[in-house]
Parts: structure tokens; sequence; C-alpha cells
């Protein structure tokens, strides 16, 4: 069946780009794209993957809309993750359309294509180690990943890069970029003030939570950033949330209200874990409850992300003086301090 793109509002489609096939399931198999108009032209907001059953799906929604390509003036992306951030080189070379991404996940995006090793996973995996991973959890994640990297853009050359937190966008004026850092360092959602309307990227989705995972390659405390980023767009005049995966939405408080404690949750859980002894992050997201399943069901690569997420959590608690990290054979061991109590 043929992806049918959708009018949102006046001047607004969502288009979906699906996911390579047999990646994904259900709401999280393509990436929702939307087409915004700005002056005599669209402003494009993510792109899918750099993959030909994605573009060819990108390029059949455009002509259902009788949207010629070249119409196409800016390319917004979101976040450097390649379902979002995958298909801009083509896009950019059909089109025209000048792309906008932030610095900091530019910065980034070029470590990621530009490693002449097999990514640059084997800093990851250097990373990771300290950390309580398996050695064979490590390398299959290392060759899923090595496998991923083909669907990042390939000699993209962003026009627009942005800086600092907050930029207006487009040829209109009326959109603005606002960095949300968490899930990625450098994430921008788009706000139209004039419609009220939020393209959240994966910043705030409607169902699930976005990953919050540490590498070697992002900044200290992600998950404190994220949680004042989401209450920084709480506080927006929104109608109608737009965001990257699932489906759109209009409780953009009660959403963010919802995820905030769904993170004290995830954090009172971690300290009750660490109560026994101390626990490197491994071992500590082997104790807590993930909603995808056991954790002898989850494959090397949710244990992985789930590692991640636990480091996240550990880092937001450490900064609040609630645990601390020791040093000891080699790991990374994290225990609770009087704080916590």
């Amino acid at each position: 069946m043929k992806e049918v793109p959708i009018e949102m509002l006046q001047g607004i489609y969502k288009l979906e780009v699906p996911f390579l096939p047999g990646v994904g399931e259900g709401n999280l198999s393509s990436t929702l794209c939307y087409l915004v108009r700005d002056g005599d032209g669209w402003l494009m907001v993510d792109c899918g993957f750099n993959e030909e059953h994605a573009f060819n799906a990108f390029r059949q929604q455009l002509d259902v809309l009788g949207i010629p390509v070249k119409d196409i003036r800016w390319l917004f992306v979101t976040h450097y993750h390649p379902d979002h951030s995958g298909l801009a080189a083509r896009i950019k070379a059909v089109s025209g359309a000048r792309v906008i991404i932030h610095q900091d996940d530019w910065n980034v995006l070029k470590a990621t294509v530009s490693s002449v090793e097999i990514w640059n996973i084997h800093g990851l995996v250097e990373w990771a180690k300290p950390f309580g991973v398996p050695p064979p959890d490590l390398a299959t994640f290392q060759e899923r990943a090595a496998f991923g990297r083909a669907f990042f853009p390939r000699g993209l050359e962003p026009d627009i890069i942005l800086q600092g937190k907050e930029n207006m966008v487009g040829e209109e004026g009326r959109l603005r970029a606002i960095l949300t850092p968490g899930h990625t360092p450098g994430h921008i959602c788009l706000y139209d003030e004039q419609n009220r309307v939020l393209f959240s990227g994966d910043h705030v989705l409607v169902g699930i939570t976005p990953h919050i995972s540490p590498s070697h390659l992002t900044s200290y405390n992600q998950l404190g950033q994220y949680l004042d980023a989401l209450r920084k767009v709480q506080c927006l005049d929104v109608d109608l949330v737009l965001p990257a995966h699932e489906r759109p939405f209009d409780y953009l408080a009660r959403r963010v209200d919802e995820i905030l404690e769904h993170h004290r949750n995830r954090l009172d859980e971690m300290v009750v874990a660490l109560s026994g002894c101390p626990l490197n992050p491994w071992d500590l997201a082997m104790r807590v409850h993930w909603d995808v399943g056991t954790w002898d069901q989850m494959d090397a690569i949710n244990r992985m992300l789930a590692m991640r997420e636990t480091l996240a959590h550990l880092e937001l608690l450490e900064s609040r003086g609630q645990v601390a990290m020791v040093a000891r054979g080699g790991l990374n061991l994290y225990k609770l301090t009087d704080a916590s109590a």
C-alpha cells in the first residue's frame, strides 16, 4: 500500500517516509515528515533514511500533492539520526533546498560519517567497556551499528548551521527553531506560533519516551538537559503537536507531565535497586523494568540502549549528589550517597 500525504492544517501536510522493509514495526516503521508552506515554496521537516525505498515514497507523495520537488526551499533536520537526516543530501541535490541543522548535531553527524574506520564505533566500544557490557553484546552492537552507518546522508553540506537556543528560520520569519537537547545534543523543535503548531521531532512523542542515550560523542547529564527542555516547550501556546513518529496529538502540556512522571518513577526505581550494593550500569539495567520485555527477551541492541538510558539516569542522580561513581576492577560502579536517603 502506497503512503498517502495528509493535510493537517491549511498549508501543512504530513508525509510518511517508510523505514527499510523489515526495520521497525507498527507506529515505529516510518518517519513522519512535514511540508509547511513558507512564502512561495515549502519548508520540509525531516526526511527519512538514506535508502531507495524511502526516497521513492517521498517522491510519490510529492506527486500526489502536485508539488514539484524544486518548490522545497528549506529542509529542517530536527536531529542527526539517520531516520531524520538520511535523505538530506539527496533531497538537496534534486530540489536545491537549503538544509538547516543545529551545530551540536552537525558535529556528531560529521564524526559519524567521516571516520575512516568502521564508523567511530571503536570509540563507542572502548567508552562502553567500563559500564559492564559483555563482549558478545558489544560485538553484536558494533556489527549492527556498522550496518546502520549506510543510512546516514553522504556528502551533506548544510546551508544553515544554527547556533544557540533559538533561531528564526524560513522565508516568512514566523517559524522558530528551539534547541531541545537530550535525545541528541542538538535536537531542535520547530514552533509555528501563528498556527500554534509544534513540530516536535523525537523530543515529545505521544506513546513512547525517546531514548536518552549517552555515548562518547555526547555531553554529560543528557537526561537533565532533556527534562529542562521538556519544561521549556510545555509552556508554549500549542494546539497541535506534529511528532516524527507514532501520530499527531493535541495535549502537549499533559504529555510532558506524563513523560516527567515516567522519569521520576525510573529514577526512584534505580535508587531502590542501588540500595543493596554498588552496581555498574549494565547490572543495574538488568534490575529495572523495561516496556520492551524482560532482560532475557531483549536483543543486544535493546540491551545496549537500556544500559545507556540507565547511565543517563545515573548521571542525573550523580549531578544531584544522590549517587557517586567509583572505579573498581576496570568497571565504573555507582553507589548511593547520604543525600539519597
